[in-house]
């Protein structure tokens, strides 16, 4: 009972903090991608939108304060895009390993305008992708994943093969700062935000220094 009681209140104090105009469009939302997830077959962890998820708008408002012009923005476990999507670059281009939600993502861009360009992959893709020059590098809610040892690897190749300036990663309170420690080592800290929410700390490294 006292378990049930402090989910209900969680969820009443993320509510509120959100607003109530938020929250009516987060479970609009959701109904009308409740199908999709369905007919796409991607795993209905995406429908957890922009409007209610604070992390997302934290990695929105970071990148809208980036230095110099965004002319690429890449993000590898892009999901549906509802980071994406929002980061004012002139060129968008997102990976994820998934491909049913790839599929959904391409289905849900909006007509006219700079789409973001959606494909099958992770690393490896985004190395063998044409983009040679990439002004931000997104990578959120999947390192905590992987070991040490293949971030480090696939961080150094794709630095080796790509001019990357900045790359926006993600930390938990559980991972004792190791992506924190591992991107040390590869660029400069400019900024580290803490998100109430889920309780991790959003990451962005100058890597072009």
């Amino acid at each position: 009972m006292q378990t049930t009681v402090k989910k209900l209140s969680r969820k009443i104090e993320v509510a509120r903090r959100h607003g109530a105009d938020n929250v009516a469009k987060a479970l609009a939302g959701k109904a009308l991608q409740l199908p999709l997830s369905f007919v796409f077959g991607a795993d209905r962890w995406h429908l957890r939108g922009f409007h209610t998820t604070n992390y997302k708008k934290m990695a929105v408002d970071i990148a809208r304060t980036v230095p110099g012009r965004l002319d690429v923005a890449v993000e590898v476990g892009c999901g549906l895009g509802d980071v994406l999507g929002r980061v004012p670059a002139r060129r968008r281009v997102g990976f994820d390993i998934d491909r049913g939600v790839i599929s959904w993502a391409r289905f849900l861009r909006r007509p006219g305008g700079a789409r973001p360009e959606f494909a099958v992959g992770s690393f490896d893709a985004l190395i063998r992708h044409e983009v040679r020059e990439i002004d931000l590098l997104i990578m959120l809610g999947w390192f905590h994943y992987m070991p040490d040892d293949w971030i480090g690897q696939q961080m150094r190749a794709l630095l080796a093969a790509k001019r990357v300036r900045y790359v926006l990663v993600d930390e938990f309170p559980e991972q004792k700062g190791r992506i924190e420690r591992l991107f040390d080592g590869l660029g400069v800290r400019v900024d580290r935000r803490h998100d109430w929410q889920d309780d991790k700390h959003l990451l962005l490294y100058r890597c072009d220094v």
